[in-house]
C-alpha cells in the first residue's frame, strides 16, 4: 500500500533505451518502470511462498533489470537468499538496499527481524528502533512486537516486556501483542496479569487460535480455577481437534506447554545461584577443553601415578605379592582410573556431547548446558519440533569449528 503511493507521487523521469538492433530508440518512463519491477516482485515472492524457488528468482531477476535502483528489488532479494538458507547473500542484499535508501523503514525493520534470527540481537534492536523512528513509517506497532520477540530469543525479558508495552499502547488492538504480553505474564508467575490480558485478547481477536486456548487452561489452572480451566480445556479439543495443543491435552493434560519452558527460563535466569552452577558445568563441557585449574589438577593426578608406577617397580615381586591383594588391586585401580581420566579429557578437547537419558528434552538439555536452543538446533541439524530417543548423541558445540 505504502509502495503505490509513492510510486503515483514519483515525477516523470524518462530514459531512453534501444531495441535489440540498437538503432531503435524506445522511451520508457521510470514510474512505469518501477510499477513493471513490482508485479515481477510479487510474483516471484508468489512463487517463494509456494516453493519454486526457480521461478521465485527468475521474476526478481526481471525486476531487478527493470528497477536496478528500486530498494524493494534488493530486500525481496533479501528475503529470498534468508529463505534458501544464504544468510551471508541476505546481509548484503539488505546493506544494498540501505545503500540506496539508508532510512527506508521496511527494509530496516525486516533486516532486524533477519539479524534477530542470526542472533545479533543488538543490531537488530539498533536496525528496528531506527525504523520507528522514521516519522512516516506506519507498522511502528508491529516492529514493537518484532523487537519484544527478539529480546525474549536474547533472554531480555525486562525488555522483552517494555516493548510489548510499547506496541500494545501504539495499536490497542494488536491481538497478537496482547497474546504475547500474557505468555510472558504466564512465564514471569503472575497469573493474575495474564488472566487480564487472556481478557483484552478475547475482546481484541476475531479467532481464537489453539495457543491462546491452551494458554488459558493453563492460565485458570495454575490459580486452581478447575471449572474455568476445563471449559477452555473443552472449547480447545473441540475447534481445534487436530491441533498439536490439543493432542497434547489429552495426551497429558498440557502438563508441559512453551510458555512452562519460558517460565523455565525466567526461573533460572532470576536465580543466580542456580544460574553460577550450570555455567559451571558448561566450562566443564566447553569445546576448548577444561580451564587451567583442572589442567594442572589433572596432570598431578598424571605426575602422582608416574611416581606410583617407579616406586613399584623398584619393589621386589615377591614382596608385592606378600603385600595384601587388596592394596595391589587398589594400586590397579588407581592407575586404570588415571588412564580413564586422561582419556575422557582427550575426548573433551574434542566437540563436547551429550546422550540422550530417559525424561531429557531439547529444552532441558539447553537449560542444563545453557546453551540457546536456536544454536543447539543448528549444530544437530534439528527442526524446531523434532523428537529425540533415549540413546540419541547431542552435540554441545559448533562441528564446524
Amino acid at each position: 500500500m505504502t509502495c503505490l503511493i509513492i510510486f503515483l507521487g514519483l515525477t516523470g523521469c524518462v530514459t531512453q533505451t534501444y531495441e535489440n538492433d540498437k538503432n531503435t530508440p524506445v522511451i520508457q518512463n521510470e514510474s512505469s518502470n518501477n510499477e513493471i519491477a513490482m508485479t515481477r516482485i510479487s510474483l516471484g515472492l508468489g512463487y517463494l511462498k509456494m516453493g519454486n524457488t526457480t521461478q521465485a528468482k527468475l521474476n526478481l531477476e526481471k525486476a531487478k533489470r527493470s528497477a536496478p535502483k528500486l530498494v524493494q528489488v534488493h530486500t525481496a532479494f533479501a528475503h529470498y537468499y534468508d529463505t534458501v538458507g544464504e544468510p551471508k547473500l541476505a546481509t548484503q542484499a539488505y546493506e544494498k538496499a540501505l545503500s540506496i535508501n539508508s532510512d527506508d523503514p521496511d527494509t530496516l525493520n525486516n533486516y532486524g527481524v533477519f539479524l534477530c534470527k542470526q542472533e545479533k540481537y543488538a543490531l537488530a534492536e539498533q536496525k528496528m528502533l531506527k525504523a520507528i523512528a522514521v516519522p512516516t513509517y506506519l507498522l511502528v506497532a508491529k516492529s514493537y512486537e518484532n523487537l519484544a520477540l527478539c529480546q525474549l530469543d536474547a533472554d531480555a525479558f525486562d525488555k522483552a516486556e517494555h516493548y510489548l508495552h510499547k506496541s500494545i499502547q501504539h495499536s490497542p488492538s494488536n491481538a497478537s501483542a496482547i497474546l504475547h504480553m500474557m505468555r510472558l505474564q504466564y512465564a514471569k508467575g503472575d497469573y493474575q496479569l495474564a488472566e487480564q490480558y487472556l481478557k483484552r485478547y478475547e475482546k481484541a481477536t476475531r479467532r481464537f487460535m489453539p495457543e491462546a486456548l491452551a494458554l488459558a487452561f493453563k492460565t485458570y489452572q495454575k490459580q486452581n480455577k478447575a471449572g474455568v480451566a476445563k471449559n477452555y480445556a473443552s472449547m480447545l479439543v473441540k475447534m481445534f481437534p487436530q491441533s498439536f495443543q490439543a493432542k497434547q491435552f489429552l495426551l497429558n493434560g498440557l502438563d508441559h506447554t512453551e510458555a512452562d519452558e519460558l517460565a523455565e527460563k525466567y526461573q533460572l535466569l532470576t536465580k543466580p545461584l542456580l544460574l553460577n552452577k550450570k555455567k559451571k558445568r558448561v566450562v566443564k563441557l566447553s569445546p576448548k577443553g577444561y580451564s587451567a585449574e583442572s589442567k594442572n589438577v589433572n596432570a598431578k593426578k598424571r605426575n602422582n601415578t608416574k611416581k606410583f608406577a617407579r616406586d613399584r617397580s623398584k619393589t621386589d615381586e615377591k614382596t608385592v605379592q606378600s603385600v595384601s591383594h587388596v592394596d595391589s588391586k587398589k594400586a590397579e585401580n588407581k592407575v586404570t582410573l588415571s588412564n580413564e581420566s586422561i582419556t575422557t579429557n582427550e575426548k573433551k578437547s574434542s566437540i563436547p556431547q551429550h546422550i540422550v537419558k530417559k525424561g531429557d528434552t531439547l529444552f532441558s538439555i539447553t537449560v542444563k548446558y545453557n546453551i540457546h536452543m536456536k544454536a543447539l538446533e543448528r549444530w544437530n541439524n534439528f527442526s524446531r519440533n523434532q523428537s529425540i530417543k533415549i540413546g540419541d548423541v547431542i552435540l554441545l558445540a559448533d562441528p564446524k569449528k
